[in-house]
C-alpha cells in the first residue's frame, strides 16, 4: 500500500523552486546563468522591470537596480531555496502585467517609494520563478541570480539608451509587450485542466484507492 501510494503523493506535492535543470549537461551554474532566457515569465519580469527603470530618472534607477537585485536574492536563497515556495504561475503573470503597465506611465505618477517597492516585488517574483535548476548547491543560485542581474542591467542600458536618442516611447512600448505576454501567461493558467491531464488524475486516484485497499 505504501510503495504504490507513495508516487502518488509525490505527484500531488507542489514541487520546489529549484527542481528543472533546462540546459541539461551545462552545470548548475551555467544552467542558472542562463535560466531567464529559458523561461518566458522570468524573462517578461526583468524586462518589465529594466522597461519601468528606463522611463523613470536616472537617480531612480541608480538605487531600484540595486534593490531588485537584492529582492531577487532573497527570493532565490530564503524564499525558493530555504522555504521552498513555488508561486503560482497567475501571480508571475499578474506581476509581469503589472510592471509591464507600469512601463507605461509617466515617470511623475510613480513616486520614488512607489517605484522601489514595485521593483522589489518583481525581483522576488523573479527570484521565485519556478524551474530553476537544482545542483545541491549555491552554484544555481548564483548563476540565477548573476543571470537575472545581468539581463536586467542590459535591457535597462538599452531602452535608456534608445529613449534618450532615438523613441522617448521604446520603455513603454517595451512595457506593453511585457504586459501582454503576462496577461497571456495567466489566460493560459486559468484554462481548466486537459482532458489528458483529468485521465491521469484519475488514473492517480484509481491507484491510490487500490493501493488503501489493499
Amino acid at each position: 500500500m505504501r510503495r504504490r501510494g507513495l508516487p502518488v503523493l509525490l505527484a500531488a506535492t507542489p514541487s520546489p523552486a529549484l527542481a528543472h535543470d533546462a540546459f541539461g549537461d551545462l552545470g548548475p551554474f551555467y544552467a542558472g546563468l542562463l535560466h531567464p532566457l529559458a523561461d518566458p515569465l522570468q524573462a517578461a519580469l526583468v524586462v518589465g522591470t529594466a522597461a519601468f527603470l528606463a522611463g523613470r530618472p536616472i537617480e531612480i534607477a541608480r538605487v531600484a537596480l540595486p534593490v531588485f537585485v537584492a529582492a531577487t536574492a532573497l527570493g532565490l536563497g530564503l524564499l525558493g531555496w530555504r522555504l521552498g515556495l513555488v508561486p503560482a504561475p497567475l501571480l508571475l503573470a499578474a506581476g509581469a502585467v503589472l510592471i509591464g503597465l507600469a512601463a507605461t506611465l509617466p515617470a511623475r505618477w510613480t513616486p520614488v517609494w512607489a517605484s522601489l517597492a514595485l521593483v522589489a516585488v518583481t525581483g522576488a517574483l523573479a527570484g521565485l520563478a519556478p524551474g530553476q535548476p537544482d545542483g545541491g548547491t549555491v552554484q544555481p543560485l548564483l548563476g540565477g541570480l548573476l543571470g537575472i542581474g545581468i539581463l536586467t542591467a542590459l535591457a535597462w542600458a538599452g531602452l535608456d539608451a534608445l529613449a534618450r536618442r532615438l523613441a522617448p516611447i521604446a520603455p513603454a512600448i517595451a512595457g506593453s509587450w511585457v504586459a501582454a505576454i503576462g496577461m497571456l501567461a495567466g489566460a493560459f493558467a486559468l484554462q481548466p485542466a486537459s482532458e489528458g491531464d483529468a485521465a491521469a488524475q484519475l488514473d492517480d486516484g484509481g491507484a491510490l484507492a487500490a493501493g488503501g485497499d489493499r
